[in-house]
């Protein structure tokens, strides 16, 4: 029989005085997800996974009543959202590798990609979105209603403010989305080390100084971000759609321009700023790992799964496998072969 999944536990601390319910309460709550999202805890670390073909993970840990600090790693382009409510909550995402996707209340779009960071109380209204499939990153959740109540006593040691922070990087106007600093990437990169410890010690530390450098670190004051607009970004989505539909099939970039009736360097553009690839390398990628995935689970001719990701050349194929892999594609298929063999 399974044990019912549950959400994050934030432990009180012995007082008689009430406190609020806490914003974030509903950001993980097992129950408020589809039944493909998994929970459990083990007293120190709640960790949430989605199984299947569309997976990922996030490990959290409870810093303080208000202050969750979660490893994010995606391996889907869409992470179902808990929570509808409208909450005053600091979010504080910082991007490792991979592309998220991050909605302002205008209604633009931008996004967020490797070694850039984003701050502010904007929170995603439907869905989480990885445009290229994969997004690995660390994330701080603040509530600032409930640290307003019962401050974090390791951020007032180290002088450390969710307002100043805000204040810092102007949030008040606008979401921040800018390139990550360096001596706070070297951080992020000292704390991804530690995604799979139990020392919640050193990351209630770590993640302490991560916020004092945050607050203050120069930073960029009009970041070059580039913004798009919902049409924009739904062109990208269907352009990556067509393409993905049926690899045999060989569309160019002023055919798909036509289709959607927008100029070619428009459509390189809206692909480029969506998925971090333009369509040539993107669609090269999408090609070369599905005929690696037919080369492992099918008996098909070389020339056959050259036919089925759009290579007519069955030796133009083999360069590009071999530049990809490493290897020939008959060579990749016995390897692959082996390695089944040895883990049986």
């Amino acid at each position: 029989m399974t044990t019912p999944p549950q959400s994050v536990t934030i432990k009180p601390n012995q007082t008689t005085e009430a406190l609020p319910m806490s914003n974030m309460s509903q950001l993980f709550d097992a129950s408020r997800f589809p039944g493909d999202v998994k929970v459990r805890s083990n007293g120190k670390a709640t960790v949430m996974t989605r199984c299947g073909s569309e997976n990922g993970s996030l490990r959290l840990f409870s810093l303080w009543e208000g202050a969750i600090l979660s490893f994010n790693r995606i391996y889907t382009q869409v992470w179902p959202l808990a929570q509808n409510e409208a909450a005053n909550i600091l979010l504080l995402n910082f991007c490792q590798k991979g592309r998220c996707e991050v909605v302002l209340e205008d209604g633009q779009f931008a996004f967020l990609s490797q070694g850039h960071m984003a701050v502010g109380t904007q929170q995603a209204q439907e869905e989480y979105r990885y445009p290229s499939g994969l997004y690995e990153g660390i994330e701080l959740f603040l509530d600032l209603d409930l640290l307003a109540h019962r401050p974090y006593p390791l951020f007032q040691e180290g002088e450390v403010s969710p307002e100043g922070i805000m204040e810092h990087l102007h949030t008040s106007r606008r979401l921040y989305l800018g390139p990550t600093p360096a001596c706070v990437q070297t951080l992020l990169d000292d704390l991804w080390q530690l995604r799979d410890s139990e020392e919640v010690g050193l990351l209630k530390l770590l993640s302490a100084l991560l916020l004092w450098k945050v607050e203050r670190q120069p930073l960029e004051t009009s970041p070059a971000v580039r913004y798009f607009t919902s049409s924009q970004v739904a062109i990208a989505r269907e352009t990556r759609n067509i393409l993905c539909a049926d690899l045999s099939q060989n569309h160019t970039a002023r055919e798909l321009a036509e289709r959607f009736q927008v100029a070619e360097t428009s459509l390189k553009n809206y692909f480029r700023g969506v998925f971090g690839e333009n369509l040539s390398t993107f669609l090269r990628e999408v090609r070369m790992r599905r005929a690696a995935e037919l080369l492992q689970s099918s008996e098909l001719r070389v020339a056959e799964i050259a036919a089925q990701v759009g290579y007519e050349n069955q030796s133009k194929f083999a360069a590009v496998f071999v530049r990809h892999f490493g290897c020939p594609p008959l060579e990749y298929r016995r390897r692959a072969h082996l390695s089944i063999a040895d883990d049986n």
